[in-house]
């Protein structure tokens, strides 16, 4: 299965698709950045289904998208890994016609795409838990100092 001129079709839908979710447009970089992640994945199962060897990073891609995703408070993580899913809807609206044999390629490259998927939105949500204890440790040694100065300054804490 040879993608062609519909993989750029793809991967803009795809842009549009994850986007759209979005009451206010988002900013200029953060389009950029969903633009690339979309187009290096899009990349990677183009040269999957054609049998080939990658130049695309797809680990990077997927890390990319993954943490975005991860981010975002309105998404479960099963909706997280659906918007990966999603790719194989986008193709067929793009490419009807598409025959049973290009389109199981497809879908192993997209399913395959979504086991990494998850690992990295995994690894993501698990670094934005760490973070999120780091800081709330910050408050408690924050505070324990407060009170160690109040001690200092008024001798006890009122009752």
């Amino acid at each position: 299965m040879k993608l062609g001129s519909r993989k750029d079709k793809i991967a803009k839908a795809w842009k549009e698709a994850l986007l759209s979710e979005y009451s206010v447009k988002p900013m200029i970089e953060i389009e950029q950045y969903i633009e690339s992640c979309t187009k290096r994945i899009v990349d990677f199962v183009d040269s999957y289904c054609k049998g080939e060897k990658s130049d695309v990073d797809i680990v990077e891609a997927v890390d990319d998208l993954m943490r975005y995703l991860a981010t975002d408070g309105k998404l479960s993580p099963g909706d997280s890994i659906r918007q990966i899913l999603y790719l194989k809807t986008i193709a067929l609206k793009v490419d009807p016609k598409m025959s049973k044999e290009e389109f199981f390629r497809f879908s192993n490259a997209v399913d395959d795409v979504a086991c990494l998927a998850f690992d990295k939105y995994m690894e993501a949500k698990e670094h934005i838990y760490l973070l999120r204890v780091k800081e709330k440790e910050r408050t408690i040694d924050m505070l324990r100092k407060a009170m160690s100065h109040y001690e200092e300054y008024y001798g006890s804490l009122p009752e």
